[in-house]
C-alpha cells in the first residue's frame, strides 16, 4: 500500500516555518497607529457594536447554561452539569481565555471541566485550550476538524496572514472600526502565546454525550466550516449554533481566503436547528435569542436569505450573465434585507454571489473576451496612455476624490499604480494618494471586513515592510498533529532553482508509528509519497530513522537535528551530509 500526498507547501522545515502563523496569531511589533484622515464611523455601525456585541458579561441563557460574550471575538459557552462543566469554544488565546473564565466562575456554578467542545476549528474557538482542557479532559468536535484545521491553513498560510491581518484591521485604531461586525476585535498582541489544542474525541453525523445526568448533543452541520457542530440541550431547549448563526448577512465568503464554503450544506444546517425548535439560540457571536417564535422567524429568514442569493446565482448565470453582472444586481428582497441579521456587517452579498458562481462554475464566466486578455501590466499601460499620461490620470483621480466619487477615484489609482508609470517622487505621491482614497472610501463602509481591509491597507502602503513575530507552540499540541499533515505540506517550499536538474530522493522511517514516508525531488518538483516508492523513484541519498515525536520537535524547532544526531537519536543508512544537502533545497527563511 502506498499513500500519494501530492506537492503541498511545507510551512516549516528545521526553521519553523510551520508554525501556523495565521491561526496562533500572528502579529506585527508595531501597535495600533493613527495614520492617514480622520474617520467617521457609520452610525449603523456604532449601533450594531453596541447592541448586537456590547461591553463584556455573563449572561445565563437557561437552566444550564451561560455565555460570556463581549470579551473576545468569539464567545464561550458554560454548560453546568451536576458532575461538572462543559465548555464549548475556548477563546482566541490563553491570556483572553483566563480572563473569560474568571468572568465564568464568578458567575456561573463553580466545578470541575468535564469536557471541552470545539464547534469548529477557527482560532478564535480552539486557541484558548490549554487554559480549559487539563491532563484527561476529552476535547470533541467534528471527525474532519483536525484535517480541516491543518490542511486550510498551513496550505496558504503566507497570504492568508497578511490578509488575516488586514480583514481585522490589525494596525487600525478601534476609533476607527469600533468591533469586528462579530463581536470585539481580536487582540492580536495577546495572541503570541498559543493554547491550541487537536481534539482527543472525534464523530461523524450526531454523538449524544451524557454527563451528569444531562443529556448534550453534539450534530455535525457544515456552514462557516466544514467542520461545523452545534450543541443541542433537549432539557433546556437549548442551541448553541456555533458561526451557523450571527447577527449578520453570513460570510459566505471571506477576504482572507479559504477553500470554498458549502452553501448548500449551511442552509440544510440552519434547517437543522429549526427543526428543534429550540427556546433559546446562542450563537458563538453576537447576542442571544429568547423564545420560539422569535427564533423560528429570524432562523427562516436567515436561510431564505442564503437561499435567495444562491438560486438568483444559479438563474442568472442559465441565463448567460456574467459574474460581473450578477455580482451587481443581485440583492436581497426588502423583507429580508431590513432584518438587522441579514445586514451586511460581515458577510456581503456581492461577494458571496462572486463565491458561488465560482465555487460551482470556476473562474470562466463565458465571456470571450476574458479568454485571451492582454497581459495585466500592458493593458493598464495602453488605458493610461489613452487617457493622457499619468500625471492626467492622477489629476482625474484627485478631482474625483474631492468629488466624493471615490471608486472611480481608487480605480484610476490602481490603473496608475498598475501600469508601473509613476516613477521617483511621483511613485510616492501614488502611494499616499492611494492610502488616501482607501480611508475615504472607507469612511462610508460598515461591513466591518470590508472597512478593516481598506484601513489596513492604507496603512500598509504607507510603511515599507513588517516585522513579524511568531507564535509559541505547545509541546502537547506537536504531539498531537498527525505526520501525514506534517508532510501533506511539503512541496511548494522546494526551490526550484536549486532543484531543476535534481532526481533525487530522502526517506524518512518512525519505528513507532510503523511509518515510511520517501520525498522524491524531481526537476522542480517535491513529491511525497508513504509506503514503497513510487515506479522510477532513485534510491534514497539516504534513510533517516527516528522516533516521530522528535521529527514533530525538529520541525518545530523544539530539537535540533545535529543534537537529535549527536545523540543518537537520530540514525542515517547514507549519506547524513547529503540528506541535509537534500533538505537545503527547501525554504527556511519564511
Amino acid at each position: 500500500m502506498r499513500k500519494v500526498y501530492g506537492s503541498f507547501p511545507f510551512a516549516a522545515l528545521f526553521a519553523g516555518l510551520f508554525s501556523l502563523t495565521l491561526l496562533l496569531g500572528a502579529c506585527d511589533r508595531t501597535q495600533e497607529v493613527d495614520e492617514g484622515v480622520s474617520i467617521a464611523t457609520p452610525e449603523l455601525l456604532d449601533e450594531h457594536c453596541r447592541d448586537m456585541v456590547g461591553p463584556p458579561r455573563v449572561e445565563k441563557i437557561s437552566e444550564h447554561v451561560w455565555i460570556a460574550i463581549g470579551f473576545d471575538l468569539a464567545s464561550t459557552v458554560l454548560i453546568h452539569t451536576p458532575e461538572g462543566n462543559v465548555i464549548v469554544d475556548a477563546g482566541i488565546s490563553p491570556p483572553k481565555a483566563r480572563e473569560i473564565r474568571a468572568a465564568l466562575e464568578a458567575e456561573a456554578p463553580k466545578g470541575p471541566v468535564k469536557a471541552v467542545i470545539f464547534t469548529h476549528s477557527h482560532i478564535d474557538h480552539v486557541g484558548g485550550a490549554t487554559v480549559w482542557a487539563g491532563e484527561g479532559v476529552p476535547i470533541w468536535s467534528t471527525e474532519s476538524l483536525p484535517g480541516h484545521l491543518l490542511k486550510q491553513y498551513a496550505m496558504y498560510l503566507p497570504i492568508e496572514t497578511i490578509r488575516g491581518a488586514r480583514q481585522f484591521g490589525r494596525s487600525v485604531p478601534s476609533s476607527k472600526i469600533p468591533c469586528s461586525g462579530l463581536g470585539p476585535r481580536p487582540d492580536f498582541d495577546l495572541m503570541g502565546e498559543s493554547g491550541m489544542l487537536l481534539p482527543t474525541h472525534t464523530f461523524s453525523g450526531r454523538k449524544t454525550l451524557e454527563i451528569g445526568g444531562l443529556t448534550i448533543e453534539l450534530v455535525e452541520a457544515h456552514g462557516e466550516t466544514h467542520d461545523q457542530l452545534f450543541v443541542w440541550i433537549p432539557e433546556d431547549e437549548t442551541v448553541i449554533a456555533g458561526d451557523n448563526f450571527y447577527w449578520s448577512f453570513p460570510n459566505l465568503y471571506t477576504l482572507r481566503g479559504t477553500s470554498p464554503r458549502p452553501v448548500d450544506d449551511w442552509i440544510e444546517s440552519v434547517d437543522m436547528m429549526r427543526r428543534c425548535n429550540p427556546a433559546h439560540l446562542v450563537p458563538n457571536h453576537t447576542r442571544p435569542i429568547h423564545g420560539k417564535e422569535k427564533i423560528a422567524e429570524v432562523l427562516t429568514d436567515y436561510r431564505d436569505a442564503i437561499q435567495w442569493v444562491r438560486d438568483e446565482v444559479v438563474r442568472g448565470a442559465n441565463q448567460g450573465l456574467d459574474v460581473d453582472t450578477l455580482a451587481e444586481s443581485i440583492r436581497l428582497p426588502k423583507h429580508l434585507a431590513e432584518r438587522h441579521y441579514n445586514k451586511e456587517f460581515y458577510g456581503q452579498v456581492d461577494w458571496a454571489v462572486r463565491a458561488i458562481y465560482t465555487n460551482n462554475l470556476g473562474w470562466f464566466d463565458g465571456r470571450a473576451d476574458k479568454l485571451y486578455p492582454l497581459p495585466h501590466q500592458e493593458a493598464a499601460r495602453r488605458e493610461v496612455d489613452l487617457l493622457g499620461g499619468a500625471d492626467k490620470v492622477v489629476g482625474l483621480a484627485d478631482k474625483a476624490t474631492r468629488e466624493g466619487d471615490l471608486r472611480w477615484a481608487v480605480h484610476l489609482l490602481a490603473k496608475v499604480e498598475d501600469s508601473g508609470l509613476a516613477e521617483g517622487a511621483d511613485a510616492d505621491q501614488l502611494v499616499e494618494k492611494l492610502a488616501l482614497s482607501y480611508e475615504k472610501l472607507a469612511e462610508g463602509i460598515f461591513n466591518t471586513n470590508g472597512r478593516a481591509y481598506l484601513l489596513q491597507y492604507a496603512v500598509e502602503l504607507r510603511r515599507s515592510h513588517k516585522e513579524m513575530e511568531q507564535a509559541t507552540v505547545s509541546e502537547g499540541l506537536v504531539a498531537r498533529i498527525p505526520l501525514e499533515h506534517i508532510f501533506f505540506i511539503l512541496g511548494s517550499k522546494l526551490i526550484p532553482e536549486k532543484a531543476a536538474q535534481v532526481h533525487e530522493s530522502l526517506q524518512f522511517v518512525f519505528p513507532d508509528e510503523e511509518k515510511r514516508v520517501t520525498i522524491t525531488v524531481r526537476r522542480g518538483i517535491a513529491e511525497i509519497v508513504e509506503g514503497d516508492p513510487l515506479p522510477g523513484t532513485p534510491d534514497p541519498v539516504a534513510v533517516l530513522t527516528f522516533d516521530s515525536l522528535d521529527f514533530r520537535k525538529m520541525i518545530f524547532q523544539m530539537a535540533r537535528p545535529a543534537g537529535l544526531w549527536a545523540t543518537g537519536r537520530i540514525s542515517a543508512e547514507g549519506s547524513w551530509v547529503d540528506a541535509l544537502k537534500f533538505l537545503g533545497r527547501f525554504d527556511t527563511s519564511t
